[in-house]
């Protein structure tokens, strides 16, 4: 019940709230993460929700899993409504491990207001360094559908790039969704070119390496899908290989090609 809850209120939601890219009842985090990753970091997410309103609403929280070799790594999961009073923010530190209690994972979080009250939405995904301090990005959404683009990605010695694809809601049956992830570098060339298969909801990363470009300097990444009836969410997130330090860059696509 819970599961069919939560498609039920992503497909009424993702498309009319989050193609205006405007303020919303909810929205969309792509990535969060409470997970080690290379090079001695450790990444994990805040999440701040603000109610605009002069009335105190409820929100609900949908946290959809990391798919790695074709299965969910956990199972996805609805919260219970949670106050969120007048002109208040909500800010979630670690919001896997401290609203889910969830540790070496990573997901895609949506939260809804019951009530269609206006909500505003942050995330910060950050790693700390040896002198006490942090390195970290901002994670936002952009929807898209059919194709999109992220400029200014690197994979080499010196940065590491990684892109990821969320997909909100299950592919209809037996026809899943395969997503052609095409590497260019900076002069238009093809550089390596792999795909990602969704045969259910969800988020997957991968490096470039994964795909073969390795030594790409200076580039971009062209995420198509094959089903343009489908909304989704991609990125790239690039990371200087010696301090941790990480950009973040939501792809973009055509508002002509939304459903």
């Amino acid at each position: 019940m819970r599961r069919l809850l939560m498609l039920v209120v992503a497909g009424l939601l993702w498309v009319p709230i989050a193609s205006a890219q405007f303020v919303g009842p909810g929205g969309s985090i792509p990535v969060v993460a409470n997970t080690p990753g290379a090079g001695g970091t450790y990444w994990r997410s805040d999440v701040s929700v603000l109610n605009l309103n002069d009335w105190d609403t409820s929100i609900v929280m949908i946290l959809l899993p990391e798919i790695r070799d074709g299965s969910q790594t956990f199972e996805p999961v609805v919260t219970d409504p949670v106050l969120l009073p007048a002109n208040s923010q909500r800010t979630m530190t670690n919001v896997l491990q401290s609203e889910f209690g969830l540790a070496n994972k990573k997901g895609a979080l949506s939260v809804f207001s019951l009530d269609g009250s206006p909500l505003v939405m942050s995330s910060r995904t950050y790693t700390f360094d040896g002198e006490g301090g942090s390195y970290g990005q901002d994670v936002h959404a952009i929807l898209a559908a059919n194709q999109a683009w992220v400029a200014g990605v690197r994979n080499d010695s010196l940065f590491r790039t990684n892109v990821g694809i969320f997909l909100p809601v299950d592919p209809m049956p037996g026809q899943p969704a395969v997503f052609t992830v095409t590497v260019h570098d900076a002069d238009g060339q093809v550089a390596a070119q792999g795909s990602i298969t969704f045969l259910q909801a969800g988020v997957q990363q991968k490096s470039l390496d994964a795909f073969g470009a390795s030594n790409l300097t200076d580039g971009y990444v062209i995420y198509r899908c094959s089903d343009p009836t489908l909304a989704w969410y991609a990125y790239a997130s690039r990371v200087d290989q010696a301090t941790g330090d990480a950009v973040y860059r939501a792809a973009r696509g055509r508002q002509s090609d939304l459903p």
